[in-house]
């Protein structure tokens, strides 16, 4: 498996409605590429709630630099949202319709799912109803982190910087 410091990057060229082209970048870990996709903010599901101040925040930083910097992760088969509600959130309040998703396979025992409060595991089965249901756990109950190198990593360090104008989203 490759070291999360030096991981494989291969940029892929995707072409927007408005006929501009950004890079996006395809994440190679352990020999399987983590799929980055544009996708409607309407298809994606949260799991837990916001943050209102962190949301007042974010939504004032994306605007100030007119762009979002770093790809949401989700869940590849439900679209629930592993890390990033805030940002999903914000694109939304700001008008976007989508947002750069880096689609992950949630049965994959290198993702684990723990608590912010007192680091226990927690059961992925947890988010994936509280994401199908609808009934949100708080805000920050879950810290999802990757296992690379036989270290645990928190998953926003493989979310690829994508810096997409919030113009093109």
């Amino acid at each position: 498996m490759e070291n999360i410091r030096n991981p494989v990057i291969h940029t892929l060229r995707t072409k927007q409605s408005n006929n501009k082209q950004y890079d996006f970048r395809q994440i190679v870990l352990g020999g399987k590429a983590l799929e980055l996709k544009l996708i409607p903010l309407f298809l994606l599901r949260p799991h837990e709630g916001v943050d209102l101040k962190i949301l007042e925040e974010l939504v004032k930083s994306i605007k100030a630099d007119g762009a979002l910097k770093k790809a949401i992760a989700v869940e590849r088969g439900t679209r629930i949202i592993l890390d990033g509600h805030h940002r999903v959130k914000a694109l939304e309040l700001i008008g976007c319709s989508k947002a750069p998703c880096l689609l992950m396979d949630y049965s994959s025992p290198q993702i684990m799912v723990f608590s912010w409060s007192g680091d226990r595991e927690l059961s992925k089965d947890l988010v994936i109803r509280a994401g199908c249901c609808g009934e949100l756990l708080p805000p920050k109950t879950t810290k999802h982190m990757v296992r690379l190198n036989e270290h645990l990593t928190h998953i926003s360090d493989i979310e690829p910087e994508v810096n997409i104008p919030i113009a093109a989203l």
